[in-house]
């Protein structure tokens, strides 16, 4: 083996949200080996990274579910929290993303599942555009004009930070 990946969750605790990651047995495991060693676990943003690796002595860390919803999450641009330049940052990057896409191509299924990710905070507060978008063939175009229907939604709504939780209210 010439790196080795260490996730500090068992395969039950992997999907909930009670069981924090233990770096603990991360930075032991990495101890105990000469080789590279990434930590998996509780990366939510660039100060958990910079933690991690400082914590565990690891080469590097692994993140998923973190970077799906935020793909800016390890931007030295960014703060280390990974705060947005502006409210409606993910419907600009999703549109990066489908520049992409069409660059090379991408099957719907996982364009789909990736619009969801990243515009899954803006659909629990405006969910008649989740719906809508569901509803329809899945096309680049349709994603691209739920980018833009959600930038106006937010604009709409006076959102000021990525945090729909403030919408809610209003919307």
């Amino acid at each position: 083996c010439m790196l080795l990946s260490v996730h500090g969750r068992t395969r039950d605790q992997k999907n909930t949200k009670e069981f924090r990651a233990n770096w603990n047995i991360i930075k032991a495991v990495k101890e105990h080996l000469d080789i590279p060693v990434l930590a998996n676990g509780d990366i939510r943003h660039l100060n958990d990274a910079n933690k991690c690796i400082e914590f565990t002595g690891c080469e590097g860390v692994l993140s998923a579910d973190p970077l799906l919803k935020n793909p800016t999450l390890f931007s030295t641009e960014k703060s280390e929290f990974g705060e947005p330049d502006c409210p409606w940052q993910n419907c600009l990057i999703l549109q990066e993303y489908l520049d992409l896409c069409e660059t090379y191509p991408t099957p719907q299924r996982m364009i789909r599942a990736h619009v969801h990710k990243l515009l899954g905070n803006y659909f629990s507060v405006f969910p008649d555009v989740r719906q809508r978008m569901n509803n329809e063939v899945s096309t680049i175009q349709l994603y691209r004009d739920v980018a833009e229907e959600l930038i106006g939604l937010i604009k709409e709504h006076g959102l000021e930070a990525n945090k729909p939780e403030e919408v809610k209210a209003t919307a």
